[in-house]
């Protein structure tokens, strides 16, 4: 149990309320209480009397509030959130509401969940009954015969979806005898049969696909709420029934298309009493052992006033419009019903009262004597008094930080008072003090405000305040990035365009199946000009590539047997060393000049690193580590730092200015825009406060005078950090003595101020930042041309982006925007037409008149964008119309509704990042997704809106949209006149010709790549019953051609097994071929190739040193050889069995390995 609510029980009052409980004394008002203190003394109850609490307050913000207080209390709290109800049709949204609510709906079922957290919104909701939702929960049991066919239409029933495999929540997959349903959105089972006998049950991480550990049974609960109690053909029955005029039963008979169609759940709050004959509300979800407990009833029941009274004035405008009334909106029970069932169904009712007066509604009462208390960084002398009279008075002490490091930083500061502290970082140990001692008890967590409980001489006091004046949130890893390098080739489909090593660029049209002389095996067929067609062996699928280019390209095709393809790429070539060649001089140069080595870092440096407020990521670690390497070394620095918005790349510049001025040295930071400099001035100046720094700013908008006193005091050195635009590199700007210049987004400069910047890298350390996503790749074949520090791991975003993908409709963007503006925030509104960008601010403008519209376009000049964008991030204007997000550098936090237009004609990087830009405050964040649904919607088009609704549904096509953008990047980092050249020859091929570039140029030799040819009589294919789906078949086949070693051989082999079952001969074949393939490769082989009952097999040119005496002793007259520049041996075998041909051939390459000459 927790040690501080462990107390309580010493408290007689509290024990009689325990008493009164556990008799059914119901209800009970409990008063005098802080909005922390009720939660200790909740979390109390729940554990002495082992009962379930359901905690109801009065809103959303409340409710997120008080699960985080909770959690230093106790870790088995959930949340229930509100239903968004929405008035419109949409196609897609996102799921993780939904989720997040039936989640807490399982628990509630499992008697999982000690304490439940919900709003008296979600409660007056209704929701189908308990009976409806649970009736098909499935349990499964190793040993269990059941059918494979009725346990897929039962899933169906529970709301997941059939899909090929399973990228997200609420789907499964089924492949032979293996079925995999998702639980989550990381954690997968995989449970495999025997005929119908469940032989094993797995959990296996969806990600990489593998399983991690082994069940003996499993339950699978719902996928969402909606599960339906009848017929779909009932319910249509029930809607044509319900009275509307003729233009709604226009629209209706649209929806039971739809319904018919399986699309039914997007319409059940539109026909919600049609669904549902038997409704409940999560009231009749809880068990009788369930305590209810009311925060400030009072509130709540003014709370239910306001939402009928908001319910009523929706449905008098959409009467007005004859506009539909969704059912699950008029569908709910108002408190005085709630009061009814609460009164009649629940055994424990309890008033929680912050002040001390009578509900008037309990006869039991109950004060509690609380005093809320909060500590600012300015009264740490008070701070310490009160901890001091406390100890005198007896009384226990507990005091919060949220991490370690500040819990030690804090025991030293009390130790320097004379108090003694003892850190307890789980605060769940049974702290036995003896009367005489007087000890301060530190534990890790975190509270919204401290209390002093007077019925147990108790204080708990949250110090983060004190300890580093901000809080710390704590930012996630994100594994999918991590995983998400690998960008599999799953997503190859017939059409698309590939690049063949050898070949150039073709389309691939699918696999053929070919028998020949007896043997099986699978072809990926590809054409080329003149429909040419070329076939290639599934063991070559290493030499194939996706073609990667722009957005929307479509490169040029290459002809077979000509020397087009060659010449492309030499042209490409000749045109990287130019690019290669500056980067490699100006890199030699640097490698010559001795700059200032900066001293290691100083105690102040780790105090004020400590500060900062956030959980670093591993990438911003590192990268801040590189960082302080290179301006510790005796050369100048010149780094460039990537990683998108937000991922905390102004802590690395921060951190390495700090360093420079505590070696005396002066420091410039150079923005694009002013906007964008303001916003890191006010950064700056934050993070230093506390520190004898002087920061300045420097642009056009400041006064002459202003900006002359600048110059001046950064000529006498009495300014220490300096933050400007180009302004800075003016004549007139001197330094008394420049250490460190931070170049943030250096491509947005002109020509003039490059070169200016490029004068300083000569002897000052240089950090330039882009938050353009630099690929890997590109990333490893410039290593030696430029140092390059990469932020990949994006923070955890503290709440998903609730999305919505649905035709476009004036009356549903008028509602997303006045719904955005009545919270006071801002709007980014995306169109992608600047001819007509004005005409569509001045439609918002009517459509939303108190809406403040503005619009903005990449054809304007520079300075007119920055003042539009500065007015934005003032909230001079809270709509802002644009062709894309124009200033990537900017973050607007108050800016969390984002409306795309016509997104059928975006690719799913652009809307990835678009929908980036919101949902970074603590507030919910809306995307909404819109197109038009033209008489013809094109084919690409149609294919998009898929592609997106399956993004915004599962997230899929999270990796294919982040290779997208990185190709965009790989653009910018190589300047413009290089993505024509990346056009030319797709992604992968440009970065392999810049690798061999980079290497040519610094001596390296570069050995050209050999095609190993494998031609036996060998059957080696994935059969279709094996795995049936087209695109998982080429993953694997791509997988198995790529393997480099024996480890890797494995891996694959223990993937299959996992994912697909007991292999079949024909791919143990194509698996053997491939060891046989990495082995060849070793050893200069290039072709390996049956002939008749023997093997051929050919050396490249001028490739062989094998002692051939030691050959011939071990095979004898098995063996024969041909000198010439392509030297061959024939290895008899005497058969055609193709187990022998294949290990036959294994071992002779491994003989042949130990018998090089060297």
């Amino acid at each position: 149990m927790n040690t501080i609510i462990g107390e309580l029980g010493k408290s007689k009052k509290f024990v009689d309320l325990i008493k009164q409980i556990e008799e059914k004394t119901s209800p009970i008002t409990i008063s005098g209480l802080t909005s922390v203190g009720m939660l200790e003394l909740l979390a109390s109850i729940n554990e002495y009397s082992k009962r379930p609490i359901a905690i109801v307050t009065y809103n959303e913000i409340q409710a997120k509030q008080i699960m985080e207080n909770l959690k230093v209390f106790t870790d088995k709290a959930i949340f229930f959130p509100k239903k968004e109800i929405v008035t419109y049709d949409y196609v897609a949204e996102s799921k993780e509401l939904p989720y997040e609510r039936i989640e807490t709906l399982n628990q509630i079922k499992d008697k999982k969940t000690p304490i439940v957290v919900t709003t008296i919104e979600a409660i007056m909701q209704k929701l189908p009954s308990k009976e409806t939702i649970f009736k098909d929960v499935l349990k499964f049991k190793v040993g269990d015969i059941c059918s494979l066919e009725e346990i897929k239409h039962k899933l169906i029933k529970l709301g997941y979806t059939r899909c090929d495999l399973i990228e997200g929540r609420g789907q499964f997959s089924i492949r032979g005898g293996i079925l995999d349903i998702s639980l989550n959105d990381k954690i997968g089972v995989r449970i495999e049969f025997w005929g119908d006998e469940i032989d094993s049950i797995r959990n296996f991480a969806i990600i990489s696909q593998r399983s991690i550990k082994t069940l003996e049974k499993v339950e699978i609960t719902p996928a969402h709420e909606y599960i339906l109690e009848k017929n779909i053909e009932e319910v249509c029955k029930k809607i044509k029934k319900v009275e509307m005029t003729e233009k709604q039963e226009e629209i209706m008979q649209g929806d039971i298309e739809q319904i018919l169609a399986g699309n039914y759940i997007s319409k059940i709050d539109k026909y919600f009493n049609c669904f549902y004959d038997n409704t409940s509300n999560l009231i009749d979800y809880f068990s009788d052992k369930y305590i209810i407990a009311l925060d400030e009833e009072r509130k709540i029941e003014q709370r239910t006033i306001n939402i009928e009274h908001d319910i009523e004035n929706l449905e008098k405008a959409l009467t007005e419009k004859e506009k539909f009334i969704p059912q699950a909106l008029r569908n709910i029970n108002n408190y005085e019903e709630i009061q009814n069932q609460l009164e009649k169904k629940h055994g424990n009712l309890i008033y929680l009262e912050k002040q001390d007066f009578s509900t008037g509604k309990a006869p039991e009462k109950y004060k509690f004597e609380y005093r809320e208390i909060n500590y600012y960084k300015s009264e740490i002398e008070g701070f310490f008094e009160e901890i001091k009279k406390a100890l005198l008075d007896k009384k226990s002490v507990y005091i919060l930080v949220e991490s370690k490091e500040k819990a030690k930083k804090l025991k030293e500061t009390l130790e320097k008072e004379e108090i003694i502290a003892n850190i307890e970082e789980k605060l769940d140990k049974t702290i036995v003090v003896k009367s005489t001692e007087k000890i301060v008890t530190i534990g890790i967590g975190k509270l919204s405000s401290g209390f002093e409980n007077f019925e147990i001489n108790q204080l708990v006091i949250s110090a983060n305040e004190l300890i580093s004046g901000e809080k710390r949130k704590k930012r996630v890893s994100h594994e999918a990035y991590k995983e998400g390098e690998k960008v599999v080739f799953a997503d190859l489909k017939i059409g698309d365009y590939v690049v063949h090593r050898t070949y150039g660029i073709g389309i691939y049209i699918g696999v053929n199946t070919i028998k020949a002389d007896g043997t099986t095996k699978d072809y990926i067929k590809v054409k080329y000009q003149n429909d040419d067609i070329l076939y290639v062996p599934t063991n070559q699928m290493d030499s194939i590539r996706k073609y990667v280019g722009g957005d929307a390209i479509q490169p040029k095709i290459n002809k077979l047997g000509s020397k087009d393809w060659e010449n492309t790429k030499t042209k490409v070539k000749k045109n990287l060393r130019e690019v290669a060649k500056e980067l490699i001089e100006l890199y030699a140069k640097r490698e010559k000049t001795q700059g200032h080595s900066f001293s290691k870092d100083t105690p102040w440096q780790n105090e004020f690193e400590a500060k900062f407020p956030y959980q670093e990521t591993d990438d911003q670690l590192r990268c801040i580590e590189e960082v302080k390497k290179d301006m510790e070394g005796s050369k100048p620095m010149d780094r460039l730092l990537c990683g998108d918005v937000g991922y905390g790349k102004t802590e690395v510049a921060i951190r390495a200015a700090f360093k420079a001025t505590m070696d005396q040295k002066q420091v410039a930071y150079l923005a694009p825009t002013t906007v964008l400099a303001e916003q890191q001035y006010q950064e700056f100046k934050e993070r230093m406060e506390d520190y004898p720094i002087k920061v300045e700013i420097l642009n056009r908008f400041k006064t002459p005078k202003y900006q002359k006193e600048v110059i001046k005091k950064l000529k006498l050195g009495e300014v220490d950090i300096v933050i400007g635009t180009h302004r800075l590199l003016s004549k007139d700007v001197e330094f008394k003595d420049l250490g460190l210049l931070i170049v943030d987004e250096e491509q947005r400069f002109g020509v003039k101020d490059k070169e200016k910047i490029k004068q300083y890298k000569t002897n000052v350390d240089v950090l330039t930042m882009t938050a353009t996503p630099i690929p890997r790749t590109l990333h490893m074949s410039i290593v030696g041309v430029r140092d390059m520090s990469v932020i990949y791991e994006p923070p955890q975003n503290r709440r998903p982006v609730q999305t919505y993908v649905l035709e476009y409709d004036s009356e549903v963007i008028k509602e997303a925007i006045t719904k955005e503006l009545e919270r006071d925030g801002q709007v980014f509104y995306i169109f992608n037409n600047v001819e007509n960008i004005q005409k569509k601010a001045d439609d918002i403008s009517r459509l939303v008149p108190e809406a403040t519209v503005s619009f903005a376009h990449g054809r304007m000049s520079g300075k007119e964008i920055e003042e539009i964008m500065e007015d934005f991030v003032e909230k001079k204007s809270n709509v802002l119309v644009c062709t894309t997000i124009l200033e990537s550098g900017i973050d607007i936090p108050n800016a969390n509704t984002i409306i795309v237009e016509n997104a059928d004609r975006m690719g799913l990087a652009q809307l990835y990042q678009i929908r980036g830009r919101v949902g970074r405050a603590d507030r919910q964040a809306y995307a909404y997704i819109t197109y038009k649904r033209d008489k013809m919607l094109s084919e690409v088009a149609d294919k998009r809106l898929k592609a997106i609704k399956e993004f915004t549904e599962f997230g899929s096509g999270f990796k294919i949209a982040m290779r997208d953008l990185e190709i965009r990047g790989a653009g910018s980092l190589l300047g413009e006149i290089q993505s024509g050249h990346l056009e030319q020859v797709g992604y992968d091929t440009y970065c392999n010709l810049l690798d061999e570039v980079v290497k040519e140029m610094q001596g390296i030799e570069v050995k050209p790549e050999v095609d190993i040819q494998i031609d036996l009589n060998v059957t080696s294919y994935i059969p279709e019953e094996y795995i049936q789906d087209s695109n998982q078949k080429i993953e694997i086949y791509q997988d198995i051609a790529l393997c480099k070693n024996e480890e890797d051989i494995q891996n694959i082999i223990d993937e299959i097994i996992d994912r697909f079952g007991d292999m079949p001969g024909e791919l143990e074949n194509l698996i053997d071929i491939a060891r046989i393939k990495y082995l060849a490769k070793e050893l200069k082989i290039s072709k390996i190739a049956s002939k008749k009952t023997a093997v051929l097999i050919t050396f490249a040119e001028n490739q062989f040193s094998y002692d051939i005496t030691k050959l011939v002793k071990e095979y004898g007259n098995r063996l024969k050889f041909s000198a010439g520049i392509k030297p061959m041996i024939t290895l008899e075998i005497g058969t055609n069995n193709e187990m022998k041909i294949l290990n036959d051939v294994t071992e002779f390459l491994k003989t042949l390995d130990k018998m090089k000459i060297n």
